[in-house]
């Protein structure tokens, strides 16, 4: 397999940073397309080659078979969809999926036939589109992270070849630059617009400053602040935003007084810290909030696991894992569907998991549900999923289980009629 798609193209710049979090770092030094976030100490992706399907087969359904099972809650089916590449040919390629709305309008980043670099996507009805960039020269990138019901666009793009990368809306067909709100050589980056466009994020004044949360509307940046702390180092994380819904309440992550980050809630000015799970050892992230204002994550639990989480009436409640170590939950639908990643008890050292759906109290999951997914195909994560429960997220990335030999994609699943 080639190498990972932003291996190409960062050059020590903030675009390799576009798929994942690290704490300290935005250079392409560690990577999972797939995970983006808390699989952060994995390292570029490696090729795996395993000849037997039917291995991965057994090992799919060991790890499920830990699952917590009710015989009265039961998941639907799904079909699977791959959503390709804008390389060609596809399946040498890699791809990964970020967002989706109500028109099943898919969102995310690939890597393309300009010197292997990567472009943000719009996947509709079968039709990848190559979003661009804006400038950057040779190696010019963008990746898409979120899109509304309207169609509208944001992400990251290289603006130029001296300049660190700039967050985006795209809209109409055009790729506009939102800037920073700073002078030159600082830094933004869009991760999701509500209805109404309203757009939230991270920026920072240089290349290795500090970043913080913003919300951006009426052409202007608003700071939204910390929940009490400073982070003093190079590359490091006063707050981000990550996620915000139509009535403007903002969810993401924040730093308190004293370390690690907690996940929180900003509603008309005030940031309000969500807790953890009992652990404070690990940065505690909020990744998803739905128009009810349920507001999903990963904090750590007392013994010390990372554990999705799904916080509600000012309680926050552990989601469990699929008998692994860790997960994580990225999204949750109008109707409390909530989605993410998780390792199995047969998840390979390193390997992100699995991807699954939690609802009605259980964790699913999502490979054992799909009717057509491909014998050397493993669903690692689910990153979003709409409100009539469609979900889009990426195939396994490194240090896959054994037969699980494709190239990593963005994919669909469309829930089958009940």
């Amino acid at each position: 397999m080639n190498a990972s798609l932003f291996q190409k193209i960062c050059r020590g710049s903030r675009i390799g940073y576009f798929m994942l979090l690290s704490e300290r770092r935005r250079t392409l030094t560690s990577l999972t397309v797939g995970g983006m976030l808390g699989f952060s100490s994995l390292p570029v992706i490696v090729s795996a080659t395993f000849p037997s399907s039917n291995r991965l087969a057994s090992s799919i359904k060991a790890a499920s078979s830990t699952s917590v099972e009710n015989p009265q809650v039961r998941p639907r089916t799904y079909t699977y969809v791959d959503l390709g590449s804008l390389a060609d040919p596809p399946s040498d390629h890699t791809s990964a999926a970020w967002g989706i709305n109500r028109a099943r309008q898919i969102v995310g980043a690939s890597e393309t036939d300009i010197f292997g670099a990567a472009h943000a996507f719009l996947w509709q009805d079968g039709q990848l589109t190559d979003l661009g960039a804006i400038g950057g020269g040779t190696f010019a990138a963008s990746a898409a992270y979120g899109l509304n019901n309207r169609g509208h666009i944001v992400g990251q793009t290289t603006v130029s070849s001296s300049e660190p990368p700039h967050a985006f809306l795209y809209r109409d067909g055009v790729m506009n630059d939102l800037g920073t709100g700073f002078g030159r050589g600082s830094f933004s980056r869009g991760w999701d617009i509500n209805q109404n466009g309203q757009i939230v994020g991270e920026r920072s004044q240089t290349q290795s400053a500090t970043v913080r949360a913003f919300l951006y509307q009426s052409g202007s940046f608003l700071d939204l602040g910390t929940l009490g702390g400073h982070d003093p180092f190079p590359f490091g994380i006063d707050s981000i935003a990550y996620a915000i819904n139509d009535r403007g309440q903002v969810v993401g992550t924040a730093l308190p007084p004293e370390p690690p980050l907690h996940a929180f809630l900003w509603e008309e000015g005030v940031m309000q810290d969500l807790g953890t799970l009992g652990g404070n050892t690990e940065a505690t992230q909020a990744f998803g909030i739905n128009n009810s204002g349920t507001v999903v994550g990963v904090s750590q639990t007392s013994s010390e696991a990372m554990h999705a989480f799904v916080w509600r009436n000012g309680v926050m409640q552990d989601l469990g894992t699929l008998g692994g170590d860790s997960s994580y939950a990225y999204a949750v639908n109008r109707v409390g569907q909530i989605v993410g990643g998780s390792r199995t008890p047969t998840s390979p050292k390193f390997n992100a998991g699995h991807a699954f759906i939690w609802e009605r109290g259980r964790i699913f999951d999502l490979n054992e549900v799909v009717t057509n997914s491909p014998a050397d195909v493993v669903l690692e994560v689910a990153r979003a999923i709409n409100d009539d429960g469609s979900i889009v997220g990426t195939t396994c990335t490194q240090f896959c289980e054994p037969g699980a030999t494709a190239t990593y994609h963005g994919y669909l699943l469309i829930p089958n009629p009940e």
